[in-house]
């Protein structure tokens, strides 16, 4: 049982407080004869409660998600007692003349929830993505008080709406009766995650008292053009019986904690500062993260509020390409065109009251890791915890911020439209002081869903009468609630229709920002990987390639050693999109010579995964060509995370192992990026002929420099024997790499007897960018292969690894060939040990005489063994 005291003198104000209601709660089935049970932690949702009293198996283990289905079409209660303790002046009513209020704070319920207080029904929620308040300043008792929340299915309560409604929903993923309320979709099922519908608690529970309290503290950051001046200006709602009255000092203090500013007024209203010479906020890799303090106190009352932001300039540059058709579509932050590369996100955790502090560093602290600077939360998710946030307003990773609707065509309803107006005021007036918010976007693919199932959609058409008479309907929640809620409360925060969205179509590739699917995808031509190059746009905020999570996750997940197979049934429940065993298969035939089982098998699909994420992030870099030829400003592979063990497409699988792309995407995002492009020059002997032409081959050769300034360096080109790792040709070329973009560094011609192309797909090549001066430091490296691998033969290259004097570093190398796709690892049967291990390189390409150093971090709260780590390497081929 909680016990919350709350004493209120009238002969002077009362101080605020806030009691979490977090003891004593138990739970069960409401129409089970089975006893209460004391929930397993809290906040919760009843599949962890079922799972910690052995009730259900756990579901992300062997084929267990299939049997607890029925979990989400029950209703559960969830239900605790705490003590009311007060002291107060109250009149012959009950009614305190103090002024005091007692409100219940419930940060977030999962989803239909009945509340009720000493038997009395207080309200119905049903909405997961908002945060309810219950005046009950009347309603509580001296004493015990019992809460109790009755929580109906969701999945049962969109069914009936929708039967109510008179038609099915069109949809993509989970099921077609998500989209009638206001739950994570992807708790229905996506292609890369399960269907499993929670219900509970999800967010922190309490009990605020007050007189007067701050109910909101908005800020609003300006930074002039000049960079000299920013305008910091603070808003403060209140609630209480004396507002009008209530004195508020506003403090600023700066990134240091000096107090630098300070103002005070009446009532509700604003203070307007002026900062000199701020000390500006940058994303990753343009500069540091200072943050500012902002604090408001009422006075009296003592209800301080604080909030920390970032003094930037961020805008979304959309202006006319010279020479080329459509729109730019890229970041400015501080007047700096940023090139955006980074992850999109999903929902961390199937049962997200496990989430903690440190997981969300974890998960972040990777991407950062992996020179990511900004990440997309999407749109079938949640909007995150304040957490997440502000480990990003730390790291500096810009954040894309979705709307949670997604994939299908909304209906339009009255209860829907006051919900999800509610929800975006809220969630909005949350973050909105969090300098990593770079973009609000109103939804995922409906308007490109819209378009491929030929809805009645006119873009012409500005009526929303017309909208929402209409099969897509959903466009007025975009067009008109959420692009009103984020114009009036951020006006300072581009809002973007939907991603993608564009020109002509919504998957423009001139215009906005574009979802590439064409490589993977069943309903798309799923072309070659080594197609990226063409399917580029403006900004790619969607493209991936699935892999299988890592052996160590697979063995750990999978008791029986039979279902340990690609093609058992427990991986096919891996698969959560239909023909994904397919896809993979296909694209595995096409590039790698491979086995078949778990670890041959597993590993084959990670190495295309990374191979793919090769192609793709360097072609889209490459068009960062500099002012007035952005060509291509942003690069979001879909996805960092995943919430449950599968076949997807995330960098990092559900036990936070780094896969194979993980490496390649955070040597891509690198400062410094160089490349090479083989192509092939044909002269034919006469027009008509299929037999007499001349093949030659040369590569096209550039680099990326996404530093503000230019780096002089020396280009090391190297053709090299993929049997036999003998280097046939080099050279040296001095070159100047300009800030902020790509640049082209010419051509080089495979060297004779190579130069015929049938001969030259026996050569790689091989490229370093070293320092010109100084200590002449290898800056960037790359390998180009003749495609597909599978032609080629690896097996002659042998790889070695010797210990340097530091005791965590190796110099990895090769001798007799050039070895592809080498990935080390800490030899330990240790599962705690080998998680422990952050390398700083891995699922490398090596080439004779160009050793690479790699060191390893090891968590200090592992110990090492007697004799230190031991690396193993294995390598394809």
């Amino acid at each position: 049982m909680s016990s919350i005291a709350v004493k209120t003198m009238a002969s002077k104000a009362l101080e605020y407080s806030r009691s979490p209601i977090e003891a004593g709660w138990v739970f069960k089935e409401a129409s089970s004869e089975q006893p209460f049970r004391p929930v397993s932690q809290f906040p919760t949702v009843t599949h962890l409660d079922l799972m910690h009293h052995n009730l259900i198996p756990d579901p992300a283990r062997n084929k267990n998600a299939r049997d607890v289905q029925w979990v989400g079409e029950r209703e559960w209660i969830y239900k605790t007692t705490f003590d009311f303790a007060e002291t107060s002046n109250k009149d012959g009513n009950g009614h305190d003349k103090s002024g005091v209020r007692h409100v219940l704070v419930f940060e977030g319920l999962d989803t239909h929830c009945r509340i009720s207080l000493n038997g009395q029904l207080l309200l119905r929620a049903d909405n997961m993505f908002l945060e309810w308040r219950i005046d009950v300043t009347d309603k509580l008792r001296t004493g015990p008080n019992n809460l109790e929340l009755y929580f109906e299915s969701t999945f049962l309560v969109g069914k009936k709406l929708e039967k109510d409604q008179g038609f099915k929903n069109l949809y993509w993923n989970g099921d077609s009766s998500r989209m009638n309320v206001r739950k994570v979709p992807c708790h229905y099922g996506w292609d890369w995650g399960p269907t499993l519908l929670t219900a509970g608690p999800w967010r922190p529970i309490y009990l605020e008292t007050f007189v007067t309290r701050i109910s909101d503290l908005g800020i609003d950051v300006e930074v002039l053009d000049t960079l000299d001046t920013a305008i910091i200006t603070v808003s403060i709602e209140l609630e209480g019986p004396d507002i009008d009255v209530a004195s508020t000092l506003l403090e600023i203090s700066d990134p240091s904690g000096r107090k630098i500013d300070q103002g005070e007024f009446q009532g509700r209203g604003s203070c307007r500062f002026i900062v000199q010479n701020p000390s500006l906020w940058y994303p990753l890799g343009y500069g540091k993260q200072p943050l500012y303090t902002i604090t408001a106190t009422v006075r009296g009352s003592l209800h301080k509020v604080s909030k920390r932001a970032g003094l930037r300039l961020v805008e979304l540059v959309q202006r006319p390409l010279p020479g080329q058709k459509g729109l730019t579509f890229f970041f400015r932050v501080n007047n700096v065109p940023v090139y955006s590369q980074g992850t999109d996100w999903i929902p961390p955790d199937a049962f997200l009251p496990r989430m903690t502090l440190q997981r969300y560093r974890d998960w972040l602290t990777w991407a950062a890791r992996g020179n990511q600077n900004m990440i997309r939360v999407w749109g079938g998710g949640i909007y995150e915890d304040d957490l997440f946030y502000d480990t990003c307003d730390e790291l500096g990773i810009l954040v894309w911020q979705d709307f949670m609707m997604g994939c299908g065509a909304y209906p339009y309803h009255d209860y829907l439209v006051q919900s999800i107006k509610a929800e975006a005021e809220y969630n909005v007036r949350r973050l909105r002081h969090h300098p990593c918010i770079a973009l609000w976007c109103g939804n995922n693919e409906d308007y490109m869903f819209a378009e491929l199932h030929h809805l009645e959609y006119d873009p012409k058409d500005d009526n929303p009468e017309h909208w929402i008479k209409s099969n897509f309907p959903g466009r007025y929640y975009y067009e008109v609630t959420l692009k009103q809620a984020t114009e009036t409360l951020t006006p300072r925060i581009p809002y973007h229709l939907s991603s993608p969205y564009g020109g002509s179509y919504s998957n423009d590739p001139t215009v906005g920002d574009i979802h590439s699917w064409q490589v993977w995808m069943a309903d798309q031509p799923r072309y070659p990987y080594q197609d990226y190059e063409k399917l580029t746009g403006r900004f790619v905020s969607e493209f991936g390639m699935k892999s299988f999570p890592c052996l160590r996750t697979i063995n750990a997940l999978i008791d029986d050693p039979a279902e340990r197979h690609p093609q058992s049934d427990t991986m096919d429940m891996w698969h959560m999109a239909p023909e994904d065993q397919r896809t993979i298969s296909m694209y595995l035939v096409d590039n790698l010579r491979h086995d078949n089982d778990i670890e041959a098998y597993s590993w084959a699909t990670q190495i295309i995964q990374a191979e793919s994420t090769d192609y793709s992030s360097r072609a889209f870099r490459r068009l960062w060509r500099g002012p007035g030829k952005e060509e291509c400003a942003g690069c979001l592979i879909w996805q960092l995370n995943d919430c449950y063990p599968a076949v997807s497409w995330s960098l990092l699988d559900s036990a936070m192992r780094p896969k194979l792309a993980y490496y390649v995407s955070r040597r891509n995002y690198a400062p410094i990026l160089v490349g090479a492009t083989r192509r092939v020059a044909e002269k034919k002997a006469n027009e008509f002929t299929h037999v007499d032409i001349k093949r030659t081959a040369y590569a096209e050769l550039w680099a990326s420099n996404l530093t503000l300034d230019p780096v002089d360096v020396d280009l090391e080109i190297g053709f090299v024997t993929v049997s036999g790792g003998s280097c046939v040709h080099n050279e040296t070329r001095a070159v100047t790499l300009l800030p902020n973009r790509s640049t082209e560094l010419g051509r080089v011609d495979f060297p004779d007897p190579y130069r015929d192309s049938s001969v030259a797909s026996s050569l790689v090549v091989h490229l370093r960018l070293r320092e010109r001066r100084g200590e002449r430091r290898v800056l960037a490296r790359y390998t180009e292969f003749p495609q597909p691998l599978r032609h080629h033969d690896f097996s002659s290259a042998k790889v070695f690894i010797r210990p340097l004097d530091d005791g965590r570093s190796w110099a990895v190398g090769a001798a007799g060939g050039v070895a592809k796709a080498v990935e080390l690892s800490v030899a330990t049967d240790n599962d705690d040990l080998a998680d422990a291990c952050l390398f700083s390189d891995n699922y490398l390409d090596l080439v004779p005489g160009d050793d690479q150093i790699i060191t390893i971090d090891v968590d200090a709260s592992v110990k090492i063994p007697q004799g230190g780590l031991v690396l193993t390497e294995k390598h394809y081929g």
